[in-house]
């Protein structure tokens, strides 16, 4: 994706200093750019050095980010609220859940403050950090260990200028960071190392948090056993550590410690008295028995059996895409699904190994291939698929439900919006576009093949119509205001869709676009690219709404069964307290509502297969003319043929004119961008050849020249044969009220 093509200029606009960074990194991929004073121009240079395909990076500056480097969801969400509640409501970017970062205004740079480092019981480390002077933070990009795009919930960077950013003071940022310490000590997480630059941990008092364990000797020795004596060098000096914490210092504890050590090949006879002899128990970085416990495989594994194993059996499942093993991860929410390779799975989780092998030869295996061999595992050998209100056993369905159950009342509101203002009052469209919705909602797996397309200014309604239904199904509900979000690559987001809004997504006249765009509503089925698996063919059953401010929307032929389009009316534009009485209703009931009306809505009274011959269609025919045909349209309108140069001539209806003039009169009228060059002179008038108000005439000499004249046919005549041919009722201009150069340059 071209992260800095989309966002690069917009940052800049909104008042922040940016920089691109590496494709599949967090790093910048230029150097001093700690000092950079970002531009549009500079923007421009780095796009024409081939960095839009990059991440942008925020400098910290004159902005700086909480950024919440902790896995455990609740702790998470208690620095949420501490932030919220403190210093200001910020969106949140998200690039591996649950850890996330939250943007903050600040009135002169300062120095980052870390906290102190965490471990809990399962070894997993966590941390918060404020990124100030000197670093960066991405705000948008692809994750390098997720694979997936940074996501923002909230308000995000694009739409919140710098200024309107809440400012965070540098005491708020200290007492961030000793919140979260305080937070972690409450949990009984391990201290491993303490925190930079503002950190304000009471490390002396967090030495006595944790008391000696009440454990035996026996016990002890247990868990020591399922530790490797040869490990690396500072978990074994956190061993004797903890030994000496547990044992006030007496020799009981590395004795202990010694006879554990004897069972590696690193063992050095006297080392391990020497080494006890220099601890202090109420050291800075106090180890306690916790420490031996977290390390303790055997601990680990029931931790995995008891707490771990169940959460993975219910969140992940094992599925082959197209021959290859990937695994599915359900995070967070159900609605959430990413899929991994199974060696990145593992990755991931390099540093959480439990206990495995046979009882005699016992080894350290990765959690990941302790759920691989449960008999528990969900596996799904024909892969992944899409099927709405459809169980499936060997296949894993994307079908999340309806966001809502549907319960009958009152649906008044949304009825006058679809009737009053959608369809502009005109009852028999209004039925259209209700028929088209419950379709949708009574048969998401019969697709009717029918786009539907709303045309309407700013604030008419348009876009709240999507909203609204798309709503209704909210984790298959997808919007995107670019072309290529749909016809580009990796289009994996397109795979479990049932409504796809394309809100000013620009399809009209884009030729490379109309094709993908016609196999979407039609096709039965549609191949799947995610980064990092192999294509693969899937179910399509989305439904396109398009929603425009401009004229031409859609690219609709002559006999256009693929689009039926709606003029939205202006009664309530702009009317911020009819909306906001609308959203009202839809969050009290109305969705609810909405759902089991259109579920049990009537779908005899309309045939959504059958698109209605509106103007608006019209117009999107019109439009989508050859340059022949959109030539002859606008002469027909204007009453002559005018030739675009100064100067140059005009050709009246009912008389006649060279074969030469009228093609030079065409190609002199190509001033839209969409027809860049003219057809050849021979297909011209094969194309006239089908309209019979050009035809060929007598032969004329003008010199040494001999010109082939034709015949032009009245006005009426020729206006009457375009209709016919096209089948088109087109609205003529009355001529006497046009003036022609309007025409040409529409």
């Amino acid at each position: 994706m071209p992260f800095l093509e989309d966002y690069g200029h917009k940052l800049v606009d909104n008042g922040y200093k940016i920089v691109p960074i590496k494709k599949g990194f967090k790093a910048p991929m230029l150097s001093g750019w700690q000092n950079f004073d970002s531009s549009h121009e500079m923007v421009d240079q780095w796009l024409a050095n081939g960095h839009k395909d990059g991440g942008v990076g925020v400098l910290c500056s004159s902005t700086v980010a909480c950024d919440i480097d902790c896995y455990d969801k609740a702790v998470n969400r208690k620095m949420w609220e501490w932030l919220r509640k403190n210093v200001g409501e910020s969106g949140r970017r998200v690039g591996q859940p649950p850890k996330f970062v939250m943007p903050y205004r600040v009135s002169a740079p300062i120095k980052k403050k870390r906290s102190a480092e965490f471990q809990d019981a399962s070894g997993t480390k966590h941390a918060v950090e404020v990124l100030g002077e000197g670093q960066q933070f991405v705000a948008f990009g692809t994750h390098p260990t997720a694979g997936t795009d940074y996501k923002w919930y909230g308000s995000g960077l694009t739409d919140t200028r710098w200024q309107d950013l809440p400012e965070i003071t540098e005491d708020l940022a200290a007492a961030f960071v000793e919140y979260f310490e305080k937070v972690a000590a409450e949990m009984g997480w391990e201290l491993v190392r303490t925190g930079v630059s503002g950190s304000t941990v009471d490390l002396d008092g967090i030495a006595h948090i944790k008391p000696k364990h009440d454990i035996t000797d026996d016990d002890l020795r247990s868990k020591l056993d399922t530790i490797d004596p040869d490990a690396t060098h500072d978990d074994w000096v956190a061993v004797g550590m903890a030994l000496h914490h547990q044992y006030d210092g007496l020799d009981e504890g590395w004795l202990m410690w010694d006879e554990w050590s004897q069972g590696g090949g690193k063992y050095k006879e006297g080392e391990c008295e020497r080494r006890y002899a220099t601890f202090d128990s109420t050291g800075r970085i106090p180890k306690t028995v916790a420490t031996i416990l977290s390390m303790s495989k055997e601990i680990e594994a029931e931790k995995v059996v008891e707490e771990k194993l169940p959460k993975m059996l219910d969140q992940w499942a094992f599925v082959q895409v197209e021959g290859s093993a990937r695994v599915i991860r359900e995070d967070l929410t159900k609605d959430n699904i990413v899929l991994y390779k199974l060696e990145d799975l593992k990755k991931e989780h390099m540093n959480c190994r439990v206990l495995g092998g046979t009882e005699d030869r016992p080894k350290l295996i990765n959690l990941v291939d302790t759920w691989l061999e449960s008999p528990m595992r969900r596996t799904y050998a024909s892969g992944l698929t899409f099927l709405p209100e459809v169980d499936t056993v060997s296949s894993y369905n994307l079908w999340r439900g309806w966001s809502y159950e549907p319960v009958d009342g009152d649906v008044s509101p949304w009825l006058d919006f679809v009737t009053n203002v959608v369809a502009d009052g005109n009852a028999s469209h209004a039925n259209y576009i209700i028929s088209w919705a419950a379709q949708m909602v009574q048969q998401p797996t019969n697709k009717v093949g029918v786009g539907l397309v709303l045309r309407g200014r700013k604030g008419t309604g348009k876009t709240k119509f999507g909203e609204l239904l798309g709503g209704l199904v909210k984790a298959h509900h997808q919007i995107v205001s670019r072309a290529e979000h749909v016809t580009g690559n990796f289009n994996r987001h397109l795979e479990d869709t049932l409504l796809l809004q394309a809100d000013e997504a620009y399809w009209a006249g884009a030729k490379s676009s109309e094709g993908a765009l016609k196999d979407l509503l039609t096709n039965d089925t549609i191949t799947i690219e995610r980064k990092g698996v192999d294509a693969y063919t899937a179910p399509n059953y989305t439904r396109v709404l398009f929603t425009s401010n401009d004229d031409f929307v859609v690219p609709a032929s002559l006999d256009e069964r693929r689009f039926a389009v709606f003029d939205v009316g202006l009664s309530q534009q702009q009317n911020s307290n009819y909306f906001s009485s609308l959203d009202n209703w839809y969050n009290t009931g109305g969705a609810s509502h909405l759902l089991y009306y259109l579920k049990n809505f009537d779908l005899s009274t309309c045939n959504v297969r059958v698109v209605p011959q509106t103007e608006a269609l019209q117009d999107q025919k019109l439009e989508t003319l050859d340059s022949v045909n959109q030539w002859l349209y606008n002469c027909l309108q204007a009453g002559e043929f005018r030739h675009q140069s100064v100067g140059g001539s005009v050709i009246y209806f009912d008389g006649e004119a060279s074969k030469v003039e009228l093609y030079d009169i065409y190609c002199s009228s190509l001033r839209n961008d969409r027809f860049v060059q003219p057809v050849k002179e021979n297909k011209f008038w094969k194309q006239m050849a089908s309209y019979s108000c050009a035809k060929k005439g007598k032969y004329k000499r003008s010199g040494d020249h001999r010109f082939q004249m034709m015949n032009i046919s009245s006005l009426e005549a020729a206006r009457s044969d375009f209709d016919t041919v096209n089948a088109l009722g087109v609205k003529w201009a009355d001529v006497s009220q046009v003036d022609s150069d309007d025409i040409f340059d529409n």
